[in-house]
């Protein structure tokens, strides 16, 4: 099974390579994500939030036609979208992808993106997306096929103060057992020289970016 969250960002396309699987994937819109929705005529699953960004009349409308409403108190702890993950965690997904993420507030959209380093969301699959861009968090030991095609960009940035033994292979600059930096954009606009490449490293984590739209 697999979660698909709305959240209240600016949503610019629908993500080039994201197929609805009507009978596999639960669509969950956090609070003002419902408009997410309802420009693409989707009827979520389940909403979650405080409700403040959301049109009363719509809310009621859904909830006659059986969709689950999660309230909760405006005065929280957690954002919405937050709330809309750990909802979506208790489904136990193969994976989870977050949608109308980006831009609006910057503080919205850096906490938006550091959720993604959870160690709750570790085991879970987890990825934003954003029309031909996206976005996800590699540790240590993993060994990933990233998947892009000729001339894609990948961007590799620390989340910690050094990733250390990288490996980087299918890319037109390569990384061989080397260290990146917190703080530094080394790992900034890579090239995909084919469909694939791959990448492994002995400590630390790694926020990627892959914007598959770019080609040389």
């Amino acid at each position: 099974m697999r979660a698909i969250i709305f959240a209240n960002g600016i949503m610019t396309a629908w993500p080039d390579d994201l197929d609805l699987k009507k009978n596999h994937d639960v669509i969950i819109a956090a609070d003002g994500g419902l408009k997410h929705c309802m420009k693409l005529g989707l009827t979520p699953h389940i909403i979650v939030g405080d409700m403040d960004s959301v049109d009363p009349t719509d809310l009621a409308d859904l909830e006659s036609k059986g969709v689950e409403i999660e309230r909760h108190p405006s005065r929280k702890d957690e954002t919405d979208l937050w709330l809309a993950v750990q909802t979506a965690m208790q489904k136990k997904p193969d994976e989870i992808i977050i949608l109308g993420a980006m831009g609006g507030r910057w503080d919205m959209t850096f906490a938006n993106v550091l959720l993604l380093v959870s160690p709750q969301l570790r085991a879970i699959g987890t990825r934003i997306l954003d029309d031909n861009q996206e976005i996800f968090v590699l540790h240590s030991g993993q060994k990933v096929k990233l998947l892009g095609h000729k001339g894609a960009l990948l961007s590799l940035m620390p989340l910690t103060n050094a990733v250390k033994g990288i490996m980087l292979t299918g890319f037109e600059y390569p990384l061989n057992n080397e260290t990146l930096n917190l703080g530094t954009t080394r790992g900034i606009s890579n090239v995909f020289k084919n469909d694939s490449g791959r990448i492994e490293f002995k400590k630390g984590k790694l926020l990627v970016t892959i914007t598959h739209g770019h080609a040389q």
